[in-house]
């Protein structure tokens, strides 16, 4: 079915087995081919409305005076706000030179679902007198003021219940990624719309608005830009991979800003498919480095099920049916079955399991154990606390001991046991942040593997291993109890 645009309105025609987004000049093209040129790909889908009022203006929901903050010149910076007169419609914010019907609009504000309001603060009208109303668009932000608060409150809630009332704007890759889901099993009819759609593929350009929609002021919080922004700016991030040799800790600035503003993972995942997606040269170093950063995505973050589908599709189409027994093909398996195990995680990788992600291959880390050798103990992205002790405990030869042994993390911070169910590779990346904190703290963080409870010595030689990690637990229970008696004593004595 092909969708085109007009008047800012998906309109539906015949059925076709293309798709074209385009955006009008008068009339929505007529042609059979959906296609988004290159130059437009990532410019809005809404259209601006016509000039010109309605005589007695019947679509008007509220309209009055308000005044608006202008920007002045370089020795003016900012104007006292001028009063114009406001009109607020189904579909825009309208301001006018005056109230009359022949005044002259200056300008509107297209309504959408991704447009957002501010309620006035009593803050602003301490400083200025004025209560305020800011009203977000796609290419305006309009900071309006009134000298009475329900006057403020009133386009307040108008302005909101317009912008509810909209239906929510699809962006050309969700509409694309609605056809490639009908036409998975057609492989004929995927490659034209791929072929048809830049949008969809690589490219070495920038892009200037996000892949998915968010909204135009939704904040991004701990010191970042707004979503719109970051998302932007994690595509050009994506890109530097591409001419780096050590890409580690650009690929885990990444991972951290998808962890911190977690509506980010989606569109981070939508990127990379897009990167991924006739490259110049598939296979190649550069090509490889989305690969990576996928497969660290991966290990990561789990994406919501439209993003997971179109993700597993891709992943089907580039590497089993494209490139079978490719590098790529290996990053694909690898990230199909880290998909299958992903649960979120409490931090991102550290510098070191993102390397061994790189190469698709398990960490190893030292485990230390009271009175006996450190152990050598691989680890992937998934393994948890509650496996490593039992692995243990299995080479130890104390799978039928009546004792319970778990890890511990030791730092400058604090000697805990460790949950069963958390990720020993979350562990990792504290001990990594840590040793950013305090670098010349010795001995570093590392994990123990200890006796947990009350020992239980029967049946328990004294040179065996058992013996050997209990040895230390013995030891704190009989210095604990030392010092509780001799703490008694000494009150006795005083009393």
């Amino acid at each position: 079915m092909e969708r085109a645009i007009k008047d800012g309105c998906w309109k539906l025609s015949g059925p076709t087995l293309q798709v074209t987004l385009t955006q009008p000049s008068s009339r929505a093209s007529s042609g059979s081919e959906r296609s988004l040129p290159v130059a437009e790909e990532m410019h809005s889908l809404i259209t601006e409305k016509k000039c010109g009022r309605v005589q007695g203006e019947p679509d008007a929901i509220v309209k009055g005076w308000l005044q608006r903050e202008v920007r002045g010149g370089i020795k003016t910076p900012w104007l006292r706000p001028r009063k114009y007169w406001f009109v607020l419609t189904e579909d825009s914010l309208d301001y006018y030179s005056g109230c009359e019907m022949s005044a002259r609009r200056l300008g509107s504000l297209v309504l959408t679902s991704l447009c957002s309001v501010l309620w006035p603060d009593k803050q602003t009208y301490k400083e200025t007198g004025y209560w305020a109303v800011t009203v977000f668009g796609r290419k305006h932000c309009y900071r309006l003021y009134t000298e009475h608060l329900n006057e403020a409150v009133h386009w307040v809630c108008a302005l909101q219940k317009v912008i509810v009332s909209k239906a929510p704007v699809q962006t050309p890759t969700q509409i694309l990624m609605c056809d490639i889901e009908e036409n998975r099993n057609s492989p004929e009819i995927l490659d034209q719309i791929y072929h048809n759609n830049p949008i969809l593929c690589y490219t070495a350009g920038p892009i200037y608005a996000p892949l998915l929609p968010f909204p135009y002021a939704a904040p991004g919080g701990q010191g970042y830009a707004g979503l719109r922004d970051e998302a932007v700016k994690l595509f050009h991030s994506l890109q530097q991979l591409e001419g780096v040799q050590e890409p580690a800790l650009l690929m885990q600035g990444v991972l951290q800003t998808c962890h911190d503003l977690p509506p980010l993972v989606d569109e981070i995942y939508c990127q990379l498919v897009k990167q991924t997606t006739e490259p110049p040269v598939p296979g190649a170093p550069t090509d490889l480095r989305y690969w990576q950063l996928l497969t660290c995505m991966s290990c990561t973050f789990l994406p919501s099920l439209p993003i997971l589908c179109y993700l597993q599709l891709h992943l089907q189409r580039r590497t089993e049916n494209q490139f079978p027994g490719s590098e790529m093909a290996l990053y694909g398996r690898f990230i199909t079955e880290a998909l299958r195990r992903t649960k979120g995680r409490e931090c991102v990788p550290s510098l070191d399991e993102i390397s061994q992600l790189i190469r698709r291959q398990e960490m190893v880390y030292t485990v230390h154990c009271p009175g006996t050798d450190t152990c050598q103990v691989a680890i992937t992205s998934h393994t948890t606390v509650q496996e490593v002790a039992r692995e243990l405990m299995l080479r130890l030869g104390l799978a039928c001991s009546p004792n319970s042994f778990v890890l511990y993390e030791e730092s400058w911070q604090h000697g805990c046991p460790l949950p069963e169910d958390v990720l020993v590779a979350d562990v990792l990346t504290r001990f990594e942040n840590l040793a950013g904190e305090r670098p010349h703290w010795k001995p570093p963080a590392r994990l123990w593997f200890r006796h947990y409870g009350h020992p239980n010595i029967d049946c328990v030689t004294c040179n065996s291993q058992e013996f050997a990690l209990l040895f230390k637990k013995i030891k704190e229970i009989v210095q604990h109890l030392q010092a509780s008696k001799f703490s008694t004593t000494l009150q006795q004595e005083t009393h």
